[in-house]
């Protein structure tokens, strides 16, 4: 079982170690739901201790998104929260969030949304934002073709 101070060691190695709103306290609360190290059981320790080991193992086997690619999913994401027509949009951050682990599979935080994913799973992301994009705006232009304005010819 791992402790709290090889958990803080694990994460000061990969640098992730800043103070109490830092990387590795994010990692905590996406994977947990709790706010301190200190409440997490032998079992939350150990959920963390591997979170922390694959996204370590992640880190150094392939290299990051571009910015260029970053900058390029949060416009969709962005152009996403333009299209939606519900009354309370969910924030681009927490929907980027969502977006990397539902495509690719990665817990992510708000906060950083794009902090875990790699040049290759970021081309994945992009692809299916553009996709989700896309569909978006058909479902878009159907409804302005379908909406009734009243204007006789």
């Amino acid at each position: 079982m791992a402790t709290i101070k090889q958990l803080y060691a694990l994460a000061a190695n990969m640098g992730l170690v800043h103070g109490e709103d830092d990387a590795f306290h994010q990692i905590v609360h996406t994977v947990t739901g709790k706010e301190h190290v200190s409440e997490l059981t032998a079992k939350e320790r150990e959920t963390v201790f591997e979170e922390l080991q694959q996204r370590n193992r992640h880190e150094q086997v392939a290299g990051m998104m571009t910015e260029a690619q970053q900058r390029y999913a949060w416009r969709l994401v962005y152009r996403l929260k333009e299209l939606d027509t519900s009354e309370n949009p969910a924030p681009a951050n927490e929907r980027l969030a969502g977006a990397v682990q539902k495509i690719l599979g990665i817990t992510a935080s708000p906060k950083d949304p794009l902090r875990w994913v790699n040049f290759q799973n970021g081309s994945k992301l992009i692809e299916m934002l553009k996709r989700y994009v896309k569909h978006a705006e058909q479902k878009a232009v159907k409804q302005d073709d379908g909406i009734f304005t009243g204007i006789s010819e």
